[in-house]
């Protein structure tokens, strides 16, 4: 009787603890917590995990265990994981007194995205990078036997190796800023665009899209001293932070390229989250059809922008389901 009553004690004690706080059972429908996916995750392949919705704006804490073999990123109740070893992983939500759990699986596969039948680039990041941090750049779906020719600008920012068997350049950075990286096929040129050193605005954080993130583009003519020219509102599907939330974004030479390369947050306190936004404008183009192509969230979007002699411009766009374009035709 006495060990009975011992047994009772715990389980009522127990009882009294687990009630502290409210636990999302773990894959549980309509959850807190939200994943694409979390069984057979490859090494590199990124997880993307959501606590609870967009108006979230209590603190979140994330933690991984084992954590020697994983990276994460986090923009407010949004978490992207990385791992770089195969195993079972324990990761936990919490905020405030309620938690969510979920068990994932990595296989011992490396993940090597597939966007299609486009030649295309892709590295682990394009933001927040740090000076002398080895990045490693990936040539997708070039013709085997094909060798790529990779150059950068400015010249002068990076050091790189390249594996022409893989066809992967390791870019290591020696200064700060903006860095725009080529890599050619001998048909065609691709470029993106990474951000070196978190440092470039002292008020600002640098983060990647949040996955699955999805961007909308609204054209419209600007009057200018010079006459019109064509202006491009880009804003995200996803919360971020602040109203002054911004999408980093570098181009050169007029080449009708955009890099979305992430956001800009501002480290200020704020409660109210909002969709991250930028303008980009376009002057001096000349009357004719232009190719037209969208770096966004680690995938390149390509179309056209037609320009005639009245004025009017005209987008063609196949591929709206990530990056969207709207209105199509703007001016006369």
């Amino acid at each position: 009787m006495k060990h009975l009553k011992i047994v009772i004690a715990i389980l009522i004690l127990a009882t009294i603890l687990i009630g502290c706080r409210k636990l999302v059972p773990e894959k549980q429908g309509n959850t807190l917590l939200y994943a694409e996916t979390i069984n057979n995750i490859k090494k590199g392949e990124p997880l993307s995990l959501t606590f609870g919705d967009d108006e979230v704006i209590k603190k979140v804490t994330w933690t991984i265990t084992p954590s020697s073999s994983a990276s994460i990123t986090i923009i407010a109740n949004n978490a992207t994981i990385i791992f770089s070893n195969s195993g079972t992983y324990i990761v936990t939500a919490t905020m405030g007194d309620v938690y969510a759990t979920y068990t994932v699986t990595v296989d011992n596969i490396e993940y090597i995205p597939n966007y299609g039948t486009t030649f295309t680039m892709t590295a682990p990041k394009f933001v927040n990078i740090n000076q002398n941090e080895p990045i490693v750049f990936s040539a997708l779906n070039a013709n085997n036997g094909t060798s790529i020719a990779w150059s950068w600008f400015p010249a002068a920012a990076s050091n790189v190796v390249t594996d022409n068997i893989k066809k992967t350049a390791t870019f290591t950075f020696t200064a700060n800023g903006p860095v725009a990286i080529y890599a050619s096929n001998g048909v065609e040129t691709i470029r993106r665009t990474v951000w070196i050193g978190a440092d470039m605005n002292p008020d600002q954080d640098y983060f990647n899209f949040i996955l699955g993130d999805k961007l909308q583009l609204i054209p419209s003519l600007e009057q200018s001293v010079n006459g019109k020219k064509l202006v491009i509102i880009a804003k995200t599907n996803r919360k971020y932070h602040c109203e002054t939330d911004k999408i980093l974004s570098f181009s050169v030479n007029n080449e009708y390229i955009i890099d979305y390369s992430g956001v800009s947050i501002s480290r200020l306190v704020c409660n109210a989250r909002s969709t991250a936004s930028t303008v980009n404008s376009f002057k001096n183009m000349t009357v004719g059809t232009h190719p037209f192509t969208v770096n966004f969230a680690n995938k390149t979007y390509t179309g056209t922008v037609a320009l005639d002699a009245t004025g009017k411009y005209t987008f063609t766009w196949l591929d709206a389901s990530v990056v969207s374009i709207s209105p199509l035709v703007v001016g006369n």
